[in-house]
């Protein structure tokens, strides 16, 4: 066999490997995408665990192929397995996002959204400030910024994204609402107001919005818009009991104590998981409404039903004390539960007792104070200038301090009244006794009141 032969054959043999390398190379490129078809395909069908052998069969084979840890990371999240699906997605953005087939925006909008769920809201954040240097214009990147800012507390951040969303797109409802939630946490009312308008042309169905605009129509003193705007948040099922509470609340501010209690019962009658804390608020608004009407057997009911849940509740204690105490006699009794009328008529009484005419008489406190300008009946000398005084009594339960002492000092100055008389069912504080000292004051607490009023008659 020649040598030229053997040569040919050997050349041959050659050129047919390389041919069978580069069929095989071609095939095994052509296979990949081939493959990659297939896990979508899966993927879109909903079967998840084919689309991810599928994945581990490539990447057994290439182990840094990014594509396939990127198809198993969305098979992973179609799954519902949110650790394994962030960990390729890891994988993926550490070995590098090159592929054509990997979108950038997909996978890191997915590891923020999972990083979110797993409360890594600092790493949340990065994947977000990343998505933002690359399109400056993404208005939702800046909310998700913003809602992570809220849940990590930090309002005043929150509301700068918020605002950034809003200046891309001015009528991105849900940046208007959140940030119209921290302005009205914040007590920044009028700029909340202005929000939550807005959100109200946009959607005049949303109750949601009716009840803070009622909330901040309360809070400004325009009591009419108030009941209005709460009287539609009550639609919504959330905040209906507060809107309920809320409307009593305006009511009894009003005066209007009758529709206070409708409204407070209202709330009652429809509670649906509002916490301890809200319901004892709310008994304890209907209690003192009930008091301010002087029906003190519903309103005892309620502090009662207080005190069994949360003893040491505000002023509860105090309140059923002065009611229910046993030493309570009936002229003190009436004086605790008169109507308004007839706490008008006690209280000049208390008066001519003191030895005083009632020359002006105003109600204070809704009814719970009634303030008198006085003069001594036994003057004796018929051209002598009266002696003007202050005379205040006061049926709440509450002590009278310090503050309330001093306003009635600088008033009795300011008037040039010669003296003040301070009467208070419940007494008063030690710093308003040690303050009334050596200034023209009496003070007459309960026991003394009660001797008084043993010795008249409505």
């Amino acid at each position: 066999m020649s040598f030229s032969f053997i040569m040919s054959g050997v050349i041959a043999i050659s050129i047919v490997f390389i041919i069978c390398i580069i069929a095989f190379v071609k095939m095994r490129d052509i296979s990949l995408p081939m493959k990659f078809n297939m896990v979508t395909n899966h993927i879109k069908n909903g079967n998840y665990r084919s689309a991810v052998k599928l994945c581990k069969d490539i990447i057994a084979k290439d182990p840094k192929n990014p594509e396939a840890h990127y198809f198993m990371g969305l098979a992973y999240l179609n799954d519902n397995q949110n650790e394994l699906a962030l960990d390729e997605f890891r994988i993926v953005d550490r070995t590098g996002i090159t592929s054509k087939n990997i979108n950038e925006h997909e996978l890191r909008i997915h590891m923020a959204e999972l990083y979110t769920k797993t409360n890594k809201i600092e790493e949340a954040l990065k994947e977000y400030a990343l998505l933002a240097q690359k399109k400056a214009n993404d208005f939702e990147v800046y909310f998700k910024m913003g809602e992570l800012f809220d849940l990590k507390g930090n309002k005043q951040q929150a509301a700068a994204y918020y605002m950034k969303t809003l200046q891309i797109k001015k009528r991105h409802v849900p940046a208007l609402y959140k940030l119209g939630l921290i302005y009205f946490d914040f007590k920044k009312y009028a700029d909340a107001k202005k929000l939550f308008t807005l959100l109200k042309a946009e959607n005049p169905n949303d109750w949601k919005v009716y009840y803070y605009l009622g909330v901040i129509d309360k809070n400004e003193g325009n009591a009419k818009s108030a009941i209005a705007n709460l009287e539609k948040a009550t639609r919504d099922k959330e905040l209906k009991v507060k809107a309920l509470a809320e409307r009593g609340m305006v009511y009894a501010t009003a005066g209007k104590h009758e529709l206070a209690v409708i409204e407070f019962e209202r709330a009652l009658n429809n509670l649906n998981g509002e916490s301890q804390n809200f319901v004892l608020n709310l008994r304890y608004c209907l209690a003192n409404t009930y008091e301010a009407l002087r029906d003190i057997h519903n309103a005892v009911k309620q502090w009662q039903m207080i005190q069994s849940v949360k003893a040491g509740f505000k002023n509860v204690g105090e309140k059923l004390s002065v009611y229910q105490d046993s030493t309570m006699d009936d002229s003190m009794k009436d004086f605790m539960t008169a109507t308004n009328e007839d706490f008008i008529e006690i209280c000049k009484n208390i008066a001519i007792a003191k030895e005083h005419n009632v020359e002006e008489l105003n109600s204070v406190d809704n009814g719970e104070c009634i303030e008198m300008l006085v003069s001594e009946s036994n003057n004796g000398w018929i051209n002598l200038k009266k002696k003007l005084k202050i005379m205040r009594i006061y049926r709440s339960c509450d002590p009278i301090d310090e503050r309330q002492i001093r306003e009635i000092v600088d008033f009795v100055k300011a008037k040039e009244y010669f003296k003040a008389f301070i009467i208070s069912s419940g007494g008063f504080t030690e710093r308003a006794i040690a303050f009334a000292q050596e200034r023209p004051l009496e003070l007459i607490d309960k026991n003394e009141l009660q001797k008084i009023l043993k010795n008249i008659s409505v």
